[in-house]
């Protein structure tokens, strides 16, 4: 898997992120929209994005994907989340849509092909393969963040530029 350090997943796409450093100037700025909000816009499309930044932050997925069991909460991902992401790009082409985690980088694993998986409490949601079709290795990203203690790039979440 391809790493990206530029913020251009802030203006396209879609994208996981846990690392407060990514999240944390987001939140400031206001952009933030519950997840009931966002699934809303499926019934009927705002004429605006929320905000006037270039990113959209979702908040609730991670809630939802707790109390699901695996196989619900990737269903979930198939039915509901991913329609709203491929509207979010048809109406909103030049915003990231961001859903935002407050975990620790630790409940996101890789498997051999480079799939993103989610550790819960009912067990493991194949992330990347319900929310992102299993987007190939080419065309998901992992987001990485300089950690200013450390001063090494460090996981701060995932993103792919466009769902088709």
């Amino acid at each position: 898997m391809e790493d990206m350090s530029s913020s251009s997943w802030q203006r396209r796409g879609s994208s996981i992120i846990f690392h407060k450093a990514m999240l944390g100037p987001l939140i400031v700025e206001g952009h933030l929209v519950s997840l009931r909000d966002a699934l809303s816009w499926l019934n009927h499309w705002p004429a605006e994005p929320p905000g006037r930044g270039a990113t959209v932050l979702v908040g609730g997925l991670e809630a939802c994907l707790e109390v699901l069991a695996p196989d619900e909460g990737e269903q979930f991902l198939r039915t509901r989340v991913k329609p709203l992401i491929l509207e979010f790009q048809h109406h909103w082409d030049q915003r990231g849509l961001v859903f935002g985690f407050g975990c620790s980088e630790r409940r996101f694993r890789l498997d051999a092909q480079d799939q993103v998986n989610f550790s819960c409490s009912g067990g493991v949601v194949r992330l990347s393969e319900s929310l992102w079709n299993g987007a190939a290795k080419d065309e998901l990203l992992r987001l990485v963040v300089n950690d200013p203690d450390t001063k090494r790039d460090v996981p701060g979440g995932f993103h792919v530029r466009r769902l088709s």
